[in-house]
């Protein structure tokens, strides 16, 4: 534990603690929540991409572009944590450079044209709690893995043996260990005494497939496996690298992913028949990640 954590923790637990329940609806108790806020002021800035603004197709765009809706988890954590102030720059779309230098261009539901902010520059010193949910737009994960997915299930399309995509992924891991490591760098220059949660990527498809959200051989869905993998491992070792917690939604997500029943699905695979845009978390797949938060916060 670094010194950034025990500066959070104390208060942050007890705000934990008694919002444990609140991310499936339960409410805390309200004497829980003030004795917590007396011991610290916990302010939440949530950084990331579509993982974490949850774009619902209904919803659309929304006022500034960036698909956020309220199903989004950090939206959720919010609810559960209650701290004294939540700021959510999350954007659909966006890559590491928006994170970090670069303005991203959205276009809102009604056609306004957008610049929106690097999104380090909603930190601040007094930012007692960042999550951040970054690298798929970085890596175009579909890109690599889209082969894998014939359009008749039943069929191996053998993309595990294409020494091509292979080196490409490798290639692109490296990329994206550069850029999340900067990404960090200047989230913990902003926010020094801010507990830092990195949500990992993955949870989508799981060991089979199913036509015709996640067509892929049960072979081919192990090279697919492995990808998700290499931007986990990034993830997570670029996390430890800042002493920020990560949060492994891969493996929580096991049984949960696209081939499993509606009810139970965290994430839309291929095809979607709701309002959760493909390839993509679903309403109970946000609350889920939510909860894997507030957990890595005890």
């Amino acid at each position: 534990m670094t010194a950034r954590d025990k500066r959070l923790l104390p208060g942050l637990g007890l705000i934990v603690l008694a919002s444990a329940f609140a991310v499936s609806s339960c409410p805390p108790t309200g004497g829980a929540v003030g004795e917590s806020r007396e011991s610290a002021v916990v302010e939440y800035v949530a950084l990331g991409d579509s993982r974490s603004a949850a774009p619902d197709r209904v919803v659309g765009a929304g006022a500034d572009g960036c698909g956020r809706s309220a199903t989004g988890y950090p939206v959720r954590v919010a609810a559960a944590i209650h701290p004294n102030s939540f700021v959510d720059v999350t954007c659909s779309g966006a890559t590491s450079a928006n994170l970090l230098t670069a303005a991203q261009q959205t276009t809102s539901a009604d056609g306004v044209r957008y610049r929106m902010s690097p999104q380090v520059a909603a930190l601040k010193p007094s930012t007692t709690l960042v999550t951040v949910s970054i690298g798929g737009n970085d890596l175009r994960w579909w890109e690599l893995v889209s082969a894998c997915f014939p359009p008749i299930d039943g069929i191996d399309a053998g993309c595990r043996f294409d020494r091509a995509a292979r080196e490409r992924v490798e290639h692109r891991l490296a990329e994206l260990a550069e850029l999340i490591e900067s990404d960090l760098d200047a989230v913990v220059a902003k926010a020094p005494h801010a507990t830092v949660v990195v949500v990992g990527h993955g949870g989508i498809y799981g060991p089979a497939g199913c036509g015709p959200t996640a067509t892929f051989s049960a072979a081919d869905a192990a090279w697919v496996a492995e990808v998700f993998a290499g931007i986990d491992r990034v993830l997570r070792g670029s996390a430890i690298a800042h002493d920020a917690r990560f949060v492994d939604v891969r493996a929580a997500a096991a049984g949960h992913e696209a081939c499993a029943p509606a009810e139970n699905r965290w994430f839309e695979g291929n095809v979607s028949t709701g309002s959760t845009p493909v390839r993509h978390p679903t309403p109970v797949g946000s609350a889920a990640i939510a909860a894997l938060v507030v957990d890595a916060l005890r």
